[in-house]
C-alpha cells in the first residue's frame, strides 16, 4: 500500500489577486500608526464557479472504450485526456503528447507506418500517479480485445495485429495472448509510445484524438471490474473527477486537484438527466440550468423573444441530410434524373417553414466545419422549379410521364418522417412525380438490403476529415456505398488521399473528389444539420465545434468560467 501525503493547497488563479490584496491590507494595517483607523474596503464575493447542465439522459457508459452515446462523450471528455485533441478549428493539437507526430519532426516514418508519441513528464492521473506509455499500451490493447470490442474499436484495426486480435473469438487463452502480444503498440520507455500500422493511414492521428484512444488504468479496471467507472472508483487524467453518479438522476464533476494542464475555469459541473426537452427549457427559465436545448418547433418563438432571443447559440454538427439515389437502377442511373430531383428541393422552405430556421441549405456533401467544405460548391442545385422540370424532360420524362415508380425509403426515427413527407410533396409539386413513402426501423436494414430507389439518410462523421464523409459512402464497393455509385476518377483520387501524408496535398485530393460527387449527384443534397441551444450570459469561454456531444462545447469545457 502506498501512503500519500495530502497535496499542497492550491489557490485558484481567479482568486489569487484577491487573496494577495487582502494580505497586503492586513499587513499595512498591522504596521500603521496606532492613531490611524484604516478605511474598511468590502471584499468582493467570489463568483461560484459551478456550471449546471442537462445531459438529457443516463450515459450508457463512462468507459472510453465502450462509449457510444453523445451523453457518454460529454462526460468522458471531462474525465480523460488522450495523446492528442482537437483545436476549435478541428485541427490537431498535443494534449498528453508533447507534440503532434509528423514527417518533419520524425514522429512519423517515411513509409507512413511507424508513429512515435512522446508523453509529457508532468501528466498525472487523478490520484497523483504518473501517466506512462504503458498505460496507453494497455488501453489500446484492451480496446481491441474481442471481449471488450467497443463500438468504435474497428477504427483502430489499422494497427498491425489489431484486426486479427479484434476479430478473434472463442480462441484458447494461449492463442488469445499471442494475438494480444502481436498488436504493434509498444512502450519504449515510460514516456515514449511506438505504434506500427499495417498500411499507411493518414487519418490515424485524428483517430488517436477520439475517446476510444483515451487511456484507462489497468489496476483500477482489474480491481473494480464493471464497477470501475462508478464514483469513488474511477481514476482519470482529465481536468475533472467524478464525485457523484446517482443513476438516472445526476452526475457531479469537480475540478481535479492533481490536474497537470491549465487550471479548469470551473470548480464544479452539475449534470441533470432531464429527458423531456420542454422540462429542460422550464428548468432553464426557472434559473436551475445554465444551458438548455431549444425544443424543436419553438425556434422562431424563442428567437423572437425579447430576452431568450439574446441567449440563443447555434452550432453545426458535421452532419448532412440527403436523398441517396440507387444509381444502379432506373431511373437514377440517369444523371439528368438525379440532377432534376436535387434541383427540385426548396431547401429554404424546409428550413424556414418547417424547421423554424434550424439548419442550412446543402448543395454539397461536406458540411460547414468539415475540412474541405466549399460554401459555393453545388450552386447549380439551388432550387429552381423550371430548371428541375426541364432536366427531367431532357432525361425523357416530361412532367414525370413514363418515369418508373419511385418510392422514398427512410428510417422511422426523430423527425425523419416529417422530412420524408416534405420531400414527397416537393417532388409532386415541382416535378409532378408521385413518391410513396417506405419506412424502415434502422439504417442497418438499408445497408443490408440495398433494394431501394431513393433513401433519406444522414450519416454522421466519426472524425473531422473528408475521408470519413466520402470514402465509405462513394468508393466503388465500399461497405456503406448504398448508392452503388462508381467512378474511376473518384476512386483514383480517394486512393491517392488514403496514402498521402502531406495534409495540404491530401485535403486538395479530397476537394477534387468531392467536386466529382457534387457534379454527378449520387446524393440529392438537402440540408446541413444545426443545433440550437440557450446559454445564460454569465457563462463565458464556451467554444462550440461540430464534434460536440450532448453538451455544446464539451470538447473544451475546462475553459468555461462563470461571471456575475
Amino acid at each position: 500500500m502506498v501512503l500519500r501525503l495530502p497535496s499542497p493547497i492550491k489557490i485558484p488563479r481567479r482568486l489569487g489577486c484577491a487573496v494577495i490584496a487582502a494580505a497586503l491590507v492586513i499587513l499595512i494595517s498591522a504596521c500603521g500608526s496606532a492613531t490611524t483607523t484604516p478605511t474598511a474596503t468590502p471584499t468582493p464575493t467570489p463568483v461560484l464557479q459551478e456550471l449546471r447542465l442537462n445531459l438529457g439522459g443516463e450515459p450508457g457508459s463512462l468507459d472510453p472504450h465502450q462509449a457510444a452515446l453523445a451523453t457518454d462523450l460529454s462526460v468522458i471528455r471531462q474525465l480523460f485526456h488522450g495523446l492528442l485533441g482537437f483545436k476549435p478549428d478541428l485541427s490537431l493539437e498535443p494534449v498528453v503528447a508533447t507534440r503532434v507526430p509528423s514527417l518533419e519532426n520524425g514522429g512519423i516514418s517515411e513509409d507512413g507506418l511507424s508513429y512515435t508519441f512522446t508523453i509529457r513528464e508532468d501528466a498525472t492521473w487523478s490520484d497523483g500517479l504518473k501517466v506512462t506509455a504503458g498505460d496507453f499500451v494497455y488501453s489500446i490493447k484492451r480496446l481491441l480485445d474481442p471481449s471488450v470490442a467497443g463500438p468504435s474499436a474497428f477504427l483502430y484495426m489499422i494497427i498491425r495485429g489489431g484486426g486479427e486480435y479484434l476479430s478473434a473469438k472463442g480462441g484458447d487463452p494461449s492463442t488469445m495472448q499471442l494475438l494480444r502480444d502481436a498488436v504493434a503498440v509498444e512502450a519504449l520507455d515510460d514516456h515514449t509510445l511506438h505504434i506500427t500500422l499495417s498500411e499507411p493511414n493518414p487519418t490515424f492521428l485524428q483517430k488517436m484524438a477520439l475517446a476510444p484512444a483515451f487511456p484507462v488504468r489497468q489496476d483500477i479496471v482489474e480491481e473494480f471490474s464493471d464497477g470501475w467507472t462508478e464514483s469513488g472508483n474511477l481514476i482519470g487524467n482529465g481536468p475533472y473527477i467524478l464525485t457523484q453518479w446517482v443513476h438516472q438522476s445526476r452526475i457531479v464533476l469537480e475540478a481535479n486537484p492533481e490536474y497537470w494542464g491549465p487550471e479548469p475555469g470551473l470548480t464544479k459541473i452539475s449534470l441533470s438527466m432531464i429527458t423531456d426537452v420542454n422540462a429542460e427549457l422550464a428548468a432553464y427559465q426557472a434559473g436551475k440550468l445554465d444551458m438548455s436545448q431549444v425544443p424543436p418547433g419553438t425556434e422562431t418563438v424563442i428567437l423572437g423573444d425579447a430576452s431568450l432571443g439574446k441567449e440563443v447559440i447555434r452550432s453545426t454538427d458535421l452532419r448532412t441530410f440527403g436523398l441517396f439515389f440507387n444509381t444502379s437502377q432506373a431511373p437514377f442511373d440517369n444523371l439528368l434524373v438525379r440532377k432534376a430531383f436535387t434541383t427540385a428541393i426548396d431547401r429554404n422552405a424546409w428550413i424556414s417553414k418547417v424547421k423554424n430556421g434550424v439548419g442550412r441549405p446543402a448543395t454539397g456533401w461536406l458540411p460547414p466545419g468539415m475540412p474541405g467544405h466549399e460554401p459555393d460548391l453545388g450552386s447549380q442545385y439551388t432550387f429552381d422549379q423550371e430548371r428541375a422540370a426541364q432536366l427531367l424532360a431532357d432525361a425523357g420524362y416530361p412532367g414525370g410521364e413514363g418515369l418508373p415508380s419511385v418510392s422514398l425509403t427512410y428510417v422511422e426515427a426523430g423527425d425523419q418522417h416529417i422530412m420524408a413527407e416534405f420531400l414527397q410533396a416537393q417532388m409532386k409539386d415541382n416535378l409532378g412525380v408521385d413518391m410513396p413513402l417506405s419506412p424502415l426501423d434502422s439504417f442497418q436494414q438499408v445497408v443490408g438490403a440495398r433494394q431501394f430507389q431513393v433513401v433519406l439518410v444522414s450519416p454522421g462523421a466519426d472524425y473531422p476529415d473528408p475521408e470519413g464523409a466520402l470514402a465509405s459512402l462513394f468508393v466503388t464497393g465500399a461497405p456503406v456505398n448504398i448508392t452503388q455509385y462508381s467512378n474511376p476518377e473518384f476512386d483514383r483520387l480517394a486512393g491517392l488521399a488514403a496514402s498521402e501524408l502531406d495534409q495540404e496535398e491530401r485535403l486538395d485530393l479530397w476537394k477534387r473528389a468531392h467536386r466529382i460527387i457534387v457534379e454527378e449527384a449520387p446524393v440529392g443534397f438537402f440540408f446541413y444539420g444545426e443545433r440550437f441551444f440557450l446559454k445564460k450570459p454569465r457563462v463565458q469561454g464556451l467554444t462550440l465545434t461540430g464534434l460536440d456531444g450532448a453538451i455544446p462545447g464539451d470538447t473544451r469545457l475546462a475553459e468555461v468560467f462563470i461571471t456575475h
